[in-house]
């Protein structure tokens, strides 16, 4: 996992990016899910994600695939993405 913290450190020294030590709530951290939140130019968005994976262990080339899907955390996020869409 080498790469993975190359580029995270890469990702971390980015002007205007906070540290990921950012306290949470009681509120979040009773979640079921761990929210992602993304902010930039005034928009802010909170989406949670679930990653399916096709296939049986004998199909190797289904095996491999993976589909993340992401949905919206809260009532603006959903209509962040509805407007996106008109």
């Amino acid at each position: 996992m080498p790469g993975t913290a190359a580029l995270l450190s890469r990702l971390l020294a980015l002007p205007d990016i906070s540290a990921l030590s950012e306290p949470t709530t009681s509120q979040e951290s009773q979640r079921p899910v761990l929210p992602i939140h993304f902010r930039r130019d005034g928009i802010s968005l909170r989406l949670f994600t679930t990653i399916a994976t096709l296939g049986t262990p004998r199909d190797v080339t289904l095996e491999e695939i993976r589909i993340e899907f992401f949905f919206p955390m809260d009532e603006p996020t959903a209509l962040a993405f509805t407007n996106w869409v008109k």
